[in-house]
């Protein structure tokens, strides 16, 4: 007699139904399992997003310190061109001239405040840059995602 035969001829009794507390234990165990992945997930990006707001508040925040130091030189330079321009002008245009002004007058990274105390890179501000790197990152693969 094979051992198939032998199993075969077992004699199959049906299980006895789950104990109150066996139930109570496994819905407590897929609560716990599903509550505690969430934390998780949740735990994750709130990190993610802290780091990266401690992250770019290191690297931008001196940078814009020193732009809001070297703002009276620029300005100054900035002057000077301006004098120049319309010293060596033959004809002065009144929007040929505030043309040319304007453009000499952009200046990336500047808001107008000089004051290296008040600064846009702050730990919250770095915060919501994070946060908004994030969600837009998530936008873009979710939309790449449903028009595939």
């Amino acid at each position: 007699m094979s051992r198939r035969e032998v199993r075969s001829d077992r004699v199959e009794y049906p299980l006895p139904p789950p104990s109150k507390c066996a139930k109570f234990l496994y819905y407590t165990w897929k609560l716990c399992s599903v509550v505690f992945s969430h934390f998780v997930m949740i735990s994750l990006v709130v990190a993610y997003c802290i780091l990266g707001a401690v992250t770019f508040e290191k690297l931008e925040a001196q940078h814009e310190r020193e732009v809001k130091k070297n703002i009276s030189q620029i300005r100054s330079n900035t002057t000077h061109s301006i004098w120049t321009m319309t010293h060596d002008a033959l004809l002065l245009n009144h929007t040929n001239w505030t043309l040319e002004v304007v453009d000499m007058l952009k200046v990336r990274g500047w808001d107008g405040n000089e004051s290296t105390d008040h600064i846009q890179w702050t730990f919250t501000g770095a915060l919501f840059y994070s946060i908004i790197v994030i969600t837009t990152i998530g936008k873009c693969t979710f939309s790449d995602l449903v028009h595939e």
